[in-house]
């Protein structure tokens, strides 16, 4: 009794422990950053009117639950931290859970090292400190999963209440959950072949098939079984019609080619994320993986069992996923698959501990027994060496994460239009309202309202000075506009490489603008500095373009950078 008191207290400790941590690396540097614009979607849904909510979400292609959660929680704050707050407690919330489901499937010792590996994986970070439903989707799956294994392992039912109600989740947070299904239909349906005879798993298949007449309701309640059984319907036709994902890009459903037909995509798109990008350790996680696989066949019953759901937990979603994105013609995101990434770990996890304990042997008492063992200090040394190159390997890559800005920032935009833009000023940002309507409320407009030129024109004709704001997001329906804009005397102001702000007034040339553009409060960004220069140069005044260029100097944060605005400015020196 006390070796079992002692045990469960060490595995509060450590597992507490473990959560602490990664709650740390998910909430370390988390406002830095400006909010990127798949997060400003979302959160210029959710700061709508309640009712506003459901009817917008269509259109994005999007399920409520995460939506309607922030609805509430911006309510208290709009600071970057506060709304990707409920992301990081998801996230972090993920790594008890996976330990539970993990010790369940397997043993503690594979709970612990599923746990380490969860609390350090750099994609589940990354998600975890976004304004998206992925780390929720991750976090439910998981709590489905726990629910399901726990319904077969117990016998309880009550059970199917969290399976149920942890996929019913996830399917409202995003429609690929529901190729969950097939992974665990398949385990239901083998389990109750095993045993056709018995109530029991009679009654386990009847919560199952609950489970999906729950699901439909949820759809129906929410408008999209319709929704649903077209896309479905026409999904389905890849089965009988596998010609299909092969037709030209125009004829299919979102006019795209969908995600590259090689082999190179699943190592490069799905294998290395989950894993590492490191090319030797991504290797060594490919081994661990192949090993669980291949243990199914030496594995006890339930061991086997928990690999074999496991396995359809990784494979099929991926599979799945990329046939759709396929016959959709629809591009391919690594955040799709996070909710397989508790799968691999689990298995990975697994490959570690049975490569571990095959080298050491049978054991000569309980693996589970908290007295000292000099084979549990040999079987603690060989993990060491085995998970710190592949904890080493995500520091790195977080490391590399925390310190670039790698998102386009929008935060400096509002915060230019705010100390600068003018009451009677005119704020368009094609295909990017949502930005603005959070960052720069006075600039308030609907989700595509400036995506066709007679909404533009209007403004324009309202207001004599006007501030465009385009980006990569508007590339495809900006072509004229920006051609207009180089021929009516505007003034560019670079905020990054995906974001620009074009200032332009009726009356005024170019140069007659740029006089008053450089006594604005400017983003501290060497490129903002580096491109006004430029233009300060062409116009003659080189003076200012003197004193821009060496703000921009610096202002940089690469080596490269650096070198590259120091030529500018030493060929400015030049001229005469």
């Amino acid at each position: 009794m006390s070796g079992q008191i002692a045990a469960k207290k060490w595995d509060f400790l450590l597992v507490g422990f473990l959560t602490l941590l990664a709650f740390a690396l998910r909430l370390h540097n988390l406002g830095a950053n400006s909010l990127w614009y798949d997060e400003l979607l979302e959160l210029d849904v959710a700061q709508s009117s309640f009712w506003e909510i459901g009817p917008q979400l269509e259109r994005h292609a999007a399920m409520p639950l995460d939506y309607y959660l922030l609805h509430g929680w911006t309510k208290l704050g709009r600071q970057e931290v506060w709304v990707r707050f409920p992301a990081v407690l998801f996230g972090t919330l993920a790594v008890p859970v996976i330990y539970a489901l993990a010790t369940r499937f397997f043993n503690r010792r594979v709970g612990y090292l599923a746990a380490i590996l969860l609390t350090w994986a750099s994609f589940s970070v990354y998600y975890s400190q976004e304004v998206r439903p992925y780390a929720l989707l991750l976090f439910l799956t998981l709590l489905g999963y726990f629910g399901l294994w726990q319904a077969y392992q117990t016998g309880r039912l009550r059970y199917w209440g969290l399976a149920i109600g942890g996929l019913a989740g996830a399917a409202l947070a995003h429609y690929f959950a529901l190729f969950l299904l097939l992974p665990i239909g398949l385990f239901v349906g083998y389990r109750q072949l095993r045993h056709l005879r018995e109530k029991e798993f009679w009654l386990q298949t009847i919560c199952f098939i609950m489970g999906l007449v729950v699901l439909l309701a949820v759809f129906a309640l929410n408008g999209r079984l319709r929704h649903l059984y077209n896309v479905g319907g026409r999904f389905s036709t890849v089965v009988s019609q596998p010609e299909s994902l092969n037709v030209p890009a125009t004829d299919k459903p979102n006019k795209g080619l969908g995600p590259p037909q090689e082999l190179a995509f699943f190592t490069d798109s799905v294998l290395t994320p989950l894993a590492t990008t490191d090319p030797i350790l991504l290797l060594v996680h490919s081994a661990f993986l192949l090993i669980a696989v291949v243990s199914l066949v030496a594995a006890k019953t339930r061991q086997r069992r928990a690999i074999l759901l496991l396995s359809g937990w990784l494979f099929l979603p991926i599979i799945l996923i990329y046939l759709f994105l396929l016959q959709r013609g629809t591009f391919f995101a690594v955040r799709y698959v996070l909710y397989t990434l508790p799968a691999y770990l689990i298995l990975v996890a697994y490959g570690i501990d049975t490569l571990v304990m095959a080298v050491l042997g049978k054991p000569r008492s309980r693996p589970e027994s908290v007295s000292f063992e000099p084979r549990k200090l040999l079987y603690a040394s060989l993990l060491v060496l085995i998970v710190t190159p592949l904890i080493f390997a995500e520091l790195s890559e977080l490391s590399t994460y925390y310190a670039t800005e790698s998102r386009e920032d929008w935060r400096a935009v509002g915060q230019m239009l705010q100390a600068n833009a003018g009451p009677d000023d005119a704020v368009i940002a094609v295909n990017a309202e949502p930005t603005l309507n959070w960052y720069y409320p006075p600039a308030k407009a609907s989700f595509g309202t400036f995506n066709r030129s007679e909404p533009i024109w209007a403004a324009m004709k309202q207001h004599r000075r006007r501030w465009f704001v385009l980006s990569s997001y508007s590339f495809k329906r900006d072509e004229g506009l920006r051609q207009w804009l180089k021929e009516h005397g505007a003034v560019t102001i670079a905020i990054d490489r995906r974001v620009v702000v074009h200032i332009q007034q009726e009356g005024l040339s170019a140069g007659e603008l740029l006089a008053q553009v450089v006594t604005f409060d400017l983003p501290q960004k060497a490129l903002t500095y580096a491109t006004l220069g430029d233009q300060l140069r062409q116009y003659g005044d080189l003076e200012t373009s003197r004193t821009f260029y060496q703000r921009a100097v610096e202002l940089a944060k690469t080596p490269a950078q650096k070198t590259d605005y120091q030529s500018r400015l030493a060929a400015l020196a030049m001229r005469p």
